[in-house]
């Protein structure tokens, strides 16, 4: 019985290593980058004196969270010094588009298009507020690479007139690695069949 349990300890560790391995490419959560345009519209009286700046921006999550702002902001607000004068008010819609990850489920297969609404007041004299309607959007995808998801969460905003501010975004998102290849497993299953094959016959010739 002795010699029989030697004989299954490399089978019992060919097992693990395939449990582990499995689990690390199932289960582990990668970072996720998310590039993508955008682009928006001002409406109202705040037309006459608020544009918006698109802008291209990337971004990488650690540790789940991330954040578009500096360079890669999603755009900027100007507002005219003469908004001071009066309270504006309208809306306003941005327009994002990401170019990456692929493979986003729900619209085309390797971007998708999302359209956030927006008010524009003046709470008090010297600038104007933009408030989103639906701050939070949240998106899946599914490539080569593997499987998860990302939202982003635009911020209230208040621009002072004569002045930009960037409109940023917070990040979170993450992904599991791919499953590995069926060929892969096929390969690893054939070796254990070939370490059961080979500690039967050991196991016969001991008791011969």
């Amino acid at each position: 019985m002795k010699i029989f349990a030697n004989m299954l300890k490399p089978l019992a560790m060919g097992i693990a290593l395939i449990a582990v391995f499995g689990a690390g490419q199932i289960a582990k959560a990668d970072p996720v980058t998310v590039s993508g345009t955008s682009s928006g519209t001002v409406t109202g009286t705040a037309a006459n004196f608020l544009t918006f700046t698109g802008n291209t921006f990337t971004a990488t999550t650690a540790g789940g969270v991330g954040s578009f702002s500096g360079a890669d902001r999603i755009g900027t607000f100007t507002l005219a010094s003469t908004a001071g004068e009066t309270p504006v008010s309208g809306n306003f819609t941005l327009n994002l588009t990401f170019t990456a990850p692929a493979g986003i489920n729900g619209g085309q297969s390797a971007t998708y298009t999302a359209t956030v609404s927006g008010t524009i007041s003046t709470p008090n004299v010297g600038g104007v507020q933009i408030e989103f309607d639906n701050p939070i959007q949240t998106f899946t995808f599914s490539n080569a690479s593997g499987s998860g998801s990302f939202s982003i969460e635009l911020p209230k905003l208040f621009v002072q007139s004569g002045e930009t501010a960037n409109l940023t975004a917070g990040l979170r998102g993450e992904q599991t690695a791919a499953v590995p290849e069926p060929a892969t497993m096929i390969l690893l299953g054939t070796g254990l069949a070939g370490v059961a094959a080979r500690i039967r016959k050991r196991r016969k010739d001991a008791e011969n």
